[in-house]
């Protein structure tokens, strides 16, 4: 997902070029900007990985705004926007290794071909680990990016020389590069607020991944809202509910949203029915009974609302692909 940030100073074209944009799942617009002054302030909060950029802005152009943009982030592509044709402007263009001019008024087939062919080479991060999770977070699919995480997890444990530290520094880096992937509203947010990284955890493989996991369930939620705002209520319900015996109609009731509606656009969202994201959710708290307290099975199964421990046995081989003895037999 690449995140883009429209630059003008005309409220009907930044409007213009958010509907257009607006249709490429693999691009989200994570600001807008009236002016330079702006445009820079926001490059300085979040990744940006491509600004429409207006040449003739007031208080600073567009060629101007540029070169400050490319000083913190030369890794950021940025298209010129321009009803005129100045010279002077398209050297200094250059000069930036700014390659793609638009003329106004820009057609959404001039968009489209970009767009469809669109791709920062430029564009690395320290973390290999990062790609691989921003991939995994605009999947169409929970369930996928829920196995998806293990071969991160591996991965780094396997990469690192077991330094505390190393550990630590990767898994933020991840961690915050997801979060930063999201549009904000406000001042960024940074991961360990949000999700706490006690340096005890690191030494876990498994706490690790229902970190991440947990994570890459706030990311979804908050898409699908932005996407779908009544189900901002299902959530809520879900979270209050997550550990009771809860079926369909009570969270369709409990939310106010007919079952059919709420089946088509979780589905859409999440690539799974409402019922297999609570019970891949439950399974998370299944796994962390069994890492940091004593219960049994039966206990467990008890305490988060499934009939027996034979089902729950049953649900956590299907999502985990080994059995709970196994699971216990690998935090040993």
């Amino acid at each position: 997902m690449y995140n883009v940030l429209i630059v003008d100073d005309d409220t009907l074209m930044r409007n213009a070029l958010r509907a257009m944009i607006s249709r490429f799942k693999n691009f989200q617009i994570i600001g807008e900007a009236a002016n330079g002054a702006e445009a820079i302030a926001i490059c300085r909060l979040y990744p940006v990985h491509l600004i429409f950029m207006d040449i003739i802005m007031p208080g600073m152009t567009g060629i101007e705004a540029s070169k400050k943009i490319k000083e913190d982030s030369p890794q950021t592509e940025i298209c010129i926007l321009s009803a005129y044709s100045d010279f002077h402007f398209a050297k200094e263009a250059m000069e930036l290794h700014i390659k793609k001019y638009f003329s106004k008024p820009v057609s959404f087939l001039d968009i489209s071909t970009y767009l469809e062919n669109f791709s920062p080479s430029t564009y690395k991060s320290v973390c290999p680990q990062l790609s691989q999770a921003l991939e995994l977070a605009n999947s169409q699919s929970f369930s996928e990016t829920y196995a998806g995480l293990s071969s991160i997890i591996n991965e780094i444990f396997s990469s690192q020389n077991a330094s505390i530290e190393s550990l630590k520094k990767t898994f933020i880096e991840i961690g915050q590069g997801l979060l930063d992937s999201l549009e904000y509203a406000n001042q960024r947010n940074e991961i360990t607020d949000l999700f706490p990284l006690p340096d005890t955890w690191l030494v876990n493989g498994e706490i690790m991944k229902i970190w991440l996991f947990k994570i890459m369930d706030y990311i979804y939620q908050q898409k699908s809202i932005r996407r779908y705002s009544i189900l901002e209520g299902v959530f809520f319900f879900i979270e209050q509910h997550i550990k009771e015996k809860i079926s369909l109609g009570q969270i369709t009731e409990g939310s106010m949203i007919s079952q059919g509606y709420l089946s088509r656009i979780f589905r859409d969202q999440f690539g799974i029915s409402t019922m297999e994201y609570i019970r891949l959710r439950k399974i998370q708290m299944v796994k962390i009974n069994f890492i940091f307290t004593t219960h049994n099975t039966s206990d467990v199964a008890f305490m988060l609302g499934f009939n027996e421990s034979s089902y729950l046995q049953k649900v956590f081989q299907k999502i985990e692909g080994i059995s709970i003895q196994e699971f216990k037999k690998r935090l040993k």
